[in-house]
């Protein structure tokens, strides 16, 4: 991902602006954050779109509705000396995973600090524009050959989430990749009756905690379980009330997968930046 001189917009077309994601793909505000910036700097990024082809999009203000940012760790982001002029100058909104499962994510900061950044994320940007990820949920076998999840780390994470000002949580069920087969854990899936359980738990924790829960890429959830919202990540809504300029035009449905409930935008992400968290349940390419 590198800033360029070329420009993928012929020049007599006007360019619709448009919102962009970074990303779904790797972990950008933690391990490509200078590249990022330094394209932001330049007004133009170009980045690998899969099946060879490299796309080449504006990041001028005037071409930029806004920034969706997704990380599992935004405190090296927040203290680039940038980072005060994009938040000031456009739109944003921060989709921040906080999970605590050391064995299934070997390269992630401790959970303290992760919380600690997000009070200062929310003390920078306002909470109404940090939304936490409590995703996937796993079942694997360790390496005693006892199976586990990771659900009960919610219960430790809820707390400070509340106590930081956000009030949105979304959540999903790990999807059980191909290439999974390949990581060193054996996973597990919850059957529906599982699934039904820590959903509702899940639901009566944040509601008691004044938050909404929202169910990424699960459908059937949110049509058995009343109160859990369907989740759209990029979100029409969200991005309207959190306009701060007045650009927001209203969004059309993209999805990106199956139970995809996301709006439309532009990811600038690539699969060949390896993300060095390592993940095990990661369905792009951990480091």
């Amino acid at each position: 991902m590198t800033g360029s001189s070329r420009n993928s917009a012929h020049p007599r077309h006007k360019i619709v602006p448009y919102y962009v994601s970074c990303s779904r793909r790797t972990d950008v505000p933690r391990f490509f954050l200078n590249e990022f910036f330094g394209a932001w700097r330049n007004g133009e990024i170009t980045y690998d779109a899969g099946y060879g082809r490299n796309c080449t999009l504006s990041l001028k203000r005037r071409d930029v509705l806004g920034y969706i940012f997704w990380s599992k760790d935004f405190s090296a982001f927040i203290r680039h000396s940038d980072f005060k002029s994009l938040t000031e100058h456009n739109n944003a909104v921060f989709h921040y995973t906080i999970n605590n499962c050391p064995d299934l994510e070997p390269n992630v900061a401790p959970l303290k600090e992760r919380l600690d950044t997000l009070d200062h994320l929310c003390e920078i940007v306002g909470p109404e524009r940090v939304l936490w990820r409590f995703d996937p949920i796993c079942k694997y076998r360790k390496k005693d050959g006892r199976l586990v999840t990771n659900f009960s780390s919610f219960y430790d994470i809820l707390p400070s989430v509340k106590k930081s000002g956000v009030r949105r949580c979304y959540f999903s069920f790990m999807s059980r990749y191909i290439k999974l087969k390949k990581r060193d854990v054996l996973f597990d899936d919850f059957d529906a009756k599982e699934r039904a359980i820590l959903s509702g738990e899940l639901l009566r924790a944040v509601t008691e905690a004044g938050m909404a829960l929202y169910n990424c890429c699960n459908p059937e959830i949110p049509r058995l379980i009343t109160g859990i919202r369907r989740a759209h990540c990029i979100d029409d809504e969200l991005l309207r009330l959190t306009d701060r300029f007045g650009v927001h035009p209203g969004l059309s449905l993209k999805p990106t997968r199956d139970g995809c409930g996301c709006h439309e935008s532009r990811d600038v992400g690539s699969y060949l930046q390896k993300c060095s968290h390592n993940c095990k349940y990661c369905y792009a390419n951990p480091g």
